[in-house]
């Protein structure tokens, strides 16, 4: 495919040049609409004819299971532990003309081009998805330089139709990667690898050890990540051949003071979130499951808890208010008989527990986060889950008018177009989250490491959606920010590994438009960083970037430099020299350190950062010389 995809990539370099060419006048402008259009409809011909393909074959390869099933008993260990031989049936039925070990090497033969034209089929996949993404941005991105260089000529408003609906994104790929992660399944099954028809086995608990990592996955990526994981573990279903990948959307309460988020944030032992959840539209579901989680520190050698229970939407603004006991809720479920006594009893003190919290800290709804979730995990098996969340938007739920002082807003459902841009955040990535429960002295499955260690990720240990949203729309009344926000300022795309060189990438696309996402073969350390598109941040710029040239500083500079520098600095306007809104610190010797944090040369400012940044405060020398730098945010680097 990557060699026959690139006759039906848009023509990015020939669209340019019709730009540019003079004079251009209502003729030009035509017929490089024309030829736009032509380019467009050449690529969705394409995608379609190539997606109509891999249907197809998907369609083949389901009808050949059923009789490589039929013909083959599931694999089993041998005494040896290895699953290195086929088990047959005394009564299975030979072919005609075969024997038994002739049979056996027929049906191995069909296995493993089953095998094989899975992977083709998975690879290629994730190529038309690379494809279509690219192809989408060059459409943009031609749109963008046209109406640029052209404004007497506007043509993007022309394909705001196209635009707005996003064709080719992940979302289209949801079918085939259904019924893959079903094909990869039953192999499994047959292979005798753990399957989503197997059962439970008894685990030790006593022994168990808990991870749980987070990861962000840029848009380009996600189909990638999707294919990947599949191949050892199936889509999670609730009904044959329908993802469980509903809307999620969750309210977060907090008071004024931001309590629940302060404790958090200073990691205080017993720190609790607490969240109200529904699955799904709202429309079609009354039920609301109310969550608590409670923090525990490591040095309690405690684990972290997360309660919940369900109470139906009506009865919410008189739970939250005192005058519904949940009690109640609990003697209509004793009375049907559908829950056990020792439930009931626990549903009922996290109940009350949870309606006492609400009155004495007056909590009151904070945050709203929305999104679609893919979820990764053999049903029977619970040692590997994993979680994918796309289309994150976070909502403000506070200050503004409630309808006869409701629990959560009414105004807006997603994609949330009728909310102003002040009270919503477009999360710019997918939210990756592997958890592992292996037991003492175990190691994770390979496969899940090397996704962890992949280009097609990128680690943010403890990333919480509700610190994000809080650290954003109330920058103002928060000391604390997470650390992962000096992350949103410089691109996650990493290297791909090495391969052939592909021709079928869009020849001449710019590589210092906006939008990165076409830069997936250039090391992340030289995308720019001040690409700010894919930042909606709005926290000061001392706190963002203070973890980050923290960590770097220390991490990067010689021991004996760290520990013998200790002057404390002097700065006047003569050391301070401003490049677009960042400004620069001049340093000496050998190491040349950019440090965002002294935007200007007022002396109140500079007190202030000397306080905050050990950065500031201990290694920078006192006299700075005029010397400009102009490297890459938060890096430091080498002169001769």
């Amino acid at each position: 495919m990557r060699q026959t995809r690139r006759f039906y990539s848009l023509d990015y370099k020939e669209l340019k040049t019709r730009i540019s060419v003079e004079p251009y006048a209502l003729p030009e402008h035509r017929e490089f609409q024309r030829s736009l259009e032509d380019e467009k409809l050449k690529v969705e011909a394409f995608f379609s004819l190539k997606y109509a393909e891999l249907v197809r074959r998907i369609e083949a390869m389901e009808k050949a299971v059923p009789s490589i099933e039929e013909a083959l008993k599931p694999l089993v260990p041998h005494d040896d532990g290895h699953n290195s031989e086929y088990s047959f049936s005394e009564n299975s039925e030979e072919t005609s003309g075969q024997s038994e070990e002739g049979h056996a090497v027929a049906q191995k033969f069909r296995l493993s081009s089953l095998d094989q034209e899975i992977g083709r089929v998975s690879q290629e996949v994730k190529d038309l998805a690379y494809f279509s993404g690219l192809n989408f941005t060059a459409v943009k991105k031609i749109l963008k330089k046209h109406d640029k260089n052209r404004s007497a000529y506007q043509l993007t408003s022309r394909y705001a139709a196209f635009l707005a609906s996003k064709p080719f994104n992940e979302s289209t790929y949801d079918t085939l990667i259904i019924r893959l992660s079903d094909l990869w399944d039953r192999v499994r099954y047959i292979h005798g690898l753990s399957s989503s028809m197997d059962k439970a086995d008894g685990v030790d608990q006593q022994n168990i050890v808990r991870k749980t990592t987070k990861y962000w996955v840029h848009p380009d990526n996600i189909v990638d990540v999707k294919v990947l994981v599949l191949k050892h573990l199936p889509v999670l279903l609730f009904k044959k051949g329908v993802a469980n990948d509903p809307a999620l959307n969750s309210i977060y309460f907090d008071n004024d003071d931001l309590d629940l988020y302060t404790e958090r944030m200073k990691r205080e032992e017993g720190a609790q979130n607490l969240r109200f959840r529904w699955y799904g539209d709202r429309t079609k579901t009354d039920e609301v499951w109310v969550e608590r989680k409670t923090h525990h520190e490591d040095w309690t050698s405690q684990k972290s808890i997360k309660e919940r229970f369900p109470i139906k939407e009506k009865h919410m603004n008189d739970y939250l208010a005192g005058r519904y006991k949940i009690e109640e809720a609990v003697q209509e479920l004793r009375a049907k008989g559908k829950k056990k006594e020792k439930d009931l009893l626990d549903m009922q003190r996290l109940g009350d527990e949870v309606q006492q919290m609400v009155l004495d800290k007056k909590l009151k709804p904070m945050i709203r986060t929305s999104y679609n979730r893919t979820a990764f995990q053999l049903p029977a098996d619970a040692r590997v889950r994993i979680s994918l969340d796309t289309d994150l938007t976070l909502v403000r739920e506070d200050e503004f008018s409630r309808n006869s002082g409701n629990w959560r807003r009414n105004d807006s459902g997603f994609p949330f177009k009728e909310l102003p841009k002040d009270d919503l955040i477009y999360f710019p990535y997918a939210v990756l989250e592997i958890k592992l429960q292996t037991q003492s002295g175990q190691e994770a499955p390979q496969w899940a490491v090397d996704l962890a260690n992949s280009h097609l990720v990128e680690e943010v240990p403890k990333f919480s959606k509700f610190h994000h949203a809080i650290a954003n729309f109330h920058y103002k009344k928060v000391d604390k920010v997470p650390f992962w926000f000096y992350q949103m300022d410089r691109s996650i795309i990493k290297a791909r590994p090495p391969r052939h060189l592909d021709p079928t990438r869009v020849d001449d696309v710019d590589s210092d438009d906006e939008d990165t996402s076409l830069q997936n073969s250039i090391p992340a350390a030289v995308v720019a960083s001040n690409n700010r598109k894919n930042a909606p941040v709005k926290i000061d710029k001392f706190g963002k970037v203070y973890f980050s040239n923290e960590r770097t500083f220390l991490r990067n500079t010689p021991k004996s430099r760290a520990i013998s520098s200790n002057r404390r600095i002097g700065l006047s306007a003569h050391n301070l020299r401003h490049i677009g809104t960042t400004t620069f610190a001049f340093v000496p010797a050998k190491y040349i350190i950019q440090c965002p944090f002294f935007m200007g040369a007022n002396k109140k400012k500079i007190q202030n950062c000397r306080q905050q940044s050990l950065l500031a405060s201990q290694y920078l020398p006192k006299r700075l010389p005029d010397r400009r730098i102009e490297s890459n945010l938060s890096q430091i680097i080498k002169t001769k």
